[in-house]
């Protein structure tokens, strides 16, 4: 009967250990497929319609502080690969699935952007974004840059060293490797190839610690 009711208790803790993940993830699935809901409708439009006013700029997004940018992945091209970044400290993916990492410039400017994502729910594939594939970021002002993949990298964490100031226009993305798994890590470098307007200055910002998925 102990025997018995060990490997009963056995199988209890190994239930929660893997639904404990699994809740987490379809809850941040949740969350990214409402962000990007609402950021593909527009903004959110208050009840009562304010006055026009000619020098007000275009909004995308919601109206929530922490939906940032809208990541489009042009490869593998099949499965239209899109999320709403959070902007915030790796903290904040607990709770969403890509993140702007703060302090690191906004899209278009000096130095390098920095973007960590979580492959699940939504990214198996990801992994087939290769050098010359692009990634499009559009803006809470409604305003579109486009980066090229010039260098991919399959990394041991402790290895990842891509998350420095850069002096160009740059953009790192990294998430884990494999799918379901945080052994390795992806690293995406880009360049930005496309902006509305001449790209604004910034600062390269300092070092950021490879996020924990």
């Amino acid at each position: 009967m102990v025997l018995l009711a060990l490997g009963v208790a056995s199988i209890i803790a190994g239930g929660a250990l893997i639904a404990g993940p699994l809740i987490g993830v379809f809850q941040r699935g949740a969350v990214d497929s409402t962000a990007l809901k609402h950021w593909k409708g527009g903004a959110v439009k208050p009840a009562v319609a304010p006055a026009p006013v000619a020098s007000r700029p275009p909004a995308c997004g919601t109206s929530s502080a922490t939906d940032y940018a809208l990541v489009n992945f042009g490869a593998p091209a099949q499965y239209h690969y899109a999320a709403v970044a959070g902007n915030g400290t790796w903290a904040l993916l607990d709770s969403r699935s890509m993140v702007h990492y703060a302090g690191t410039p906004n899209p278009g400017q000096q130095g390098n952007v920095i973007i960590a994502f979580h492959r699940e729910p939504d990214f198996q594939y990801i992994n087939e974004l290769n050098v010359g594939g692009t990634i499009t970021i559009e803006n809470r002002a409604c305003q579109t840059f486009v980066y090229k993949v010039t260098r991919r990298w399959d990394l041991a964490p402790a290895k990842v060293t891509q998350l420095v100031p850069t002096s160009g226009h740059e953009l790192t993305m990294i998430t884990c490797d494999p799918w379901w798994q945080d052994y390795n890590r992806f690293v995406w470098r880009a360049e930005l190839i496309s902006a509305p307007a001449p790209s604004s200055p910034g600062t390269a910002g300092g070092s950021v610690a490879n996020p924990a998925f």
